[in-house]
């Protein structure tokens, strides 16, 4: 093995990949070696890959422990790496536990299993396994010494299965998935918020469902077209100010007086009753509302050492130096503050607010008898001029994007234009920013759907100046991301969904099962090789399953059809004859979809071209007979919405992220027939 082979291995930077047929793809040594120069080394350098190579491969033989030690909490262990001089040697080990309690232990190399070893500078070195006393997950600090030096790591104790509730009567649960925005009431401001959110939650627990998955609450960008797509946002540590509702906040009380006037009411009932989302407008609305009400604040809380002004200021300081960040972020960036523009204080406020609002909302989740609650979203990145990429500069590559390889909805891939990590610096860094951003996103929560979750093993890289669609995959420490997480998900005591849809490794697929983290399954994709729908005893009972999501269209959509026509109107199908096979594609779904039906006792006496609610009562009592542990349904198909929220592949095309419910949410719940469906998904899941 040359040391440019060796120098790619250690980087993770692959050499060929199966694509969405099954079919071994190369990758060109020209694109592998463009990886390895946006990583910092000079592969036509032969000292600079020496180099790299000693720093990767040999250094790390030469201290006696990891900077960090991911391991498993029942059974901890860490490699002590030695120099055969010292093989004989006594070392004192001291480990100091979260809690603050300390453990200490004596122990020679020469008496420990050897497990690894290493020839370099001549010399044979010898990796020993020091085992270590069962640990409470958590993050605990191992000091060893001989005497005469000493060498510390952080060693992370993992647990080796994901975090679940206890059984409790049936465990099949259910619930809705909601993009907050969407959510109408006669009292938001044109875009739902977290009171609309509390106006849901009771409705929905009061039907049996056990959680609600939200779509992400990331911190957008302000100042640019992204900001509707919550796929792409400035900082995915922080929250999106614009499901604040400024009504629920003392402060309002001062300034309604003066600032709720006939215009302002008129503009507010204008954004209301708009089909689409006016992000711009929804926002300047509410960033005059907000930069009153903190002027108030800070006259009367703040300075005043109030009980509300302290516990900002306790917010403030837990935020660290992560908030304070974001808060001059924003200052500098933010396009809709006009009297607080620069006032990184203004931000951080509107953080806490933010926070509260959600936290009450997870609260009123289990108060109504939910199981889990909210169910969070985890972005897969975040957009390169934004707060977190420029923050953690050093653990992103802003020259590469993050994207997926071609398949047939894609043939020529996809740009999903978020920068890529760099997995040595992720490494190397202890992985904190990883666990920030887990712990952040974790909060006021019951669950966390972790988007694209294949990141934790694999990306793929799309490289900007080389030629069209060239991009490969580059590997991550998978062990230890997955290890992590699984920490993670006990501290905060979350259920973790990791979004495993589309081509997944069959290795990644055993890491899952093997930790009990949940999968992800999509309704219309349930379909074996012969075009049947999977009958509900055979879809597994380890995953989450949605009826319909943001990135499909809804079952009215679908059923008739209209989604093609969409399709072929954005240029997404080619053709006329390409759309006339897709067509006659769908006719066949629709056969087998009313095969399933009726082996499962439940397809109408009659069926049209249009989806009832006879027909859509039908597939979700089906969906809820599945063996899986969650199932989601979508608001909008409780209304037969045609009209999706999302539409992959395009961006100016549709007015994707700002379709709006076609009703109240108290109307939607308070129609009869979504009443008896919701009552017939019920008793199917507690059957």
């Amino acid at each position: 093995m040359t040391e440019l082979d060796k120098l790619l291995y250690l980087c993770g930077i692959s050499a060929d990949y199966l694509d969405y047929g099954g079919q071994r793809q190369e990758v060109p040594m020209a694109h592998r070696q463009r990886v390895l120069r946006l990583m910092g080394v000079d592969s036509g350098d032969p000292g600079a890959l020496a180099a790299a190579v000693d720093r990767l491969d040999v250094d790390p033989w030469r201290h006696w422990l990891p900077h960090h030690s991911v391991v498993a909490a029942a059974v901890p262990e860490v490699s002590l790496r030695v120099h055969p001089n010292q093989l004989a040697a006594t070392f004192s080990w001291e480990l100091t536990l979260e809690s603050g309690e300390l453990v200490a232990g004596e122990c020679r190399p020469d008496a420990l299993a050897e497990v690894g070893d290493y020839h370099a500078d001549g010399v044979r070195y010898s990796a020993r396994r020091l085992p270590l006393p069962s640990l409470v997950p958590g993050y605990h600090a191992l000091r060893v010494t001989d005497g005469l030096q000493s060498a510390s790591s952080r060693v992370m104790a993992c647990p080796d299965r994901f975090y679940a509730p206890q059984p409790s009567g049936h465990d099949r649960v259910w619930g809705f998935s909601c993009q907050l925005y969407t959510l109408r009431s006669a009292r938001n401001w044109g875009l739902g918020d977290f009171s609309d959110l509390r106006e849901l939650l009771p409705l929905a627990a009061a039907a049996g469902a056990d959680l609600v998955g939200l779509n992400p609450l990331h911190a957008p960008c302000t100042d640019g077209d992204a900001i509707a797509s919550p796929y792409s946002p400035s900082d995915r540590r922080f929250l999106n100010p614009q499901y604040i509702d400024p009504e629920r906040e003392p402060e309002w009380d001062a300034v309604v007086g003066t600032l709720a006037t006939a215009a302002w009411q008129e503009r507010r009932a204008r954004l209301q009753a708009a089909p689409l989302v006016d992000y711009e407008g929804v926002n300047r609305l509410k960033y005059e509302a907000l930069e009153a009400m903190f002027s108030v604040f800070r006259r009367e809380q703040r300075r005043a050492g109030t009980e509300r002004g302290r516990a900002f200021r306790r917010f403030v300081a837990e935020g660290g130096s992560a908030l304070e960040g974001f808060a001059r972020y924003e200052a500098r960036h933010n396009a809709w503050a006009r009297s607080h523009r620069a006032d990184p204080q203004f931000y951080a406020w509107l953080q806490w607010l933010a926070s509260c609002q959600l936290q009450h909302c997870q609260q009123l989740a289990l108060d109504s008898g939910m199981r889990i609650g909210l169910m969070r979203d985890l972005a897969v990145g975040a957009v390169g001029r934004g707060c977190e990429v420029e923050q953690a500069r050093g653990l992103y590559l802003t020259e590469a994007s993050i994207g997926a390889p071609p398949d047939p909805f894609a043939p020529h891939g996809q740009d999903w234009g978020l920068p890529v990590p760099h997995p040595l610096r992720l490494r190397e860094s202890g992985f904190r920013f990883f666990i920030d951003l887990l712990h952040k996103n974790m909060s006021a929560c019951g669950a966390l759907r972790v988007d694209h979750v294949m990141a934790l093993m694999r990306l793929w890289w799309c490289l900007h100046d080389a030629e069209d669609n060239a991009g490969l995959y580059v590997f991550y420490p998978r062990d230890e991301l997955l290890a992590l997480l699984r920490l993670e998900s006990w501290r905060n005591r979350c259920v973790v969904i990791g979004e495993d849809m589309g081509v997944v490794p069959e290795e990644f697929r055993q890491a899952m099962q093997g930790s009990a983290l949940l999968g992800n399954r999509l309704f219309y994709f349930e379909q074996h090789h012969d075009g049947r729908f999977r009958a509900p005893a055979e879809f597994p009972p380890d995953v989450l399953l949605m009826v319909t999501n943001h990135d499909v269209p809804t079952l009215a959509d679908w059923w008739q059809g209209s989604d093609l026509r969409r399709r072929r109107e954005l240029g997404l199908i080619a053709d006329e004859d390409a759309l006339a096979r897709e067509q006659g594609q769908r006719e066949a779904d629709r056969a087998q979809l009313c095969a399933w039906l009726e082996g499962n006792g439940l397809l109408p006496a009659e069926v049209g071209g249009e989806l009832d609610m006879n027909l859509c009562s039908a597939i979700h009592r089906a969906c809820a007979r599945s063996a899986s542990r969650l199932l989601l349904l979508q608001l909008e198909d409780l209304q037969l919405l045609a009209e999706p929220v999302n539409i992959p592949g395009t961006w100016r095309e549709y007015p994707n992220w700002r379709r709006k419910q076609l009703q109240s949410t108290a109307d939607i719940f308070a129609a009869p027939r979504v009443q008896a469906l919701l009552a017939a998904v019920d008793r199917e899941r507690r059957a």
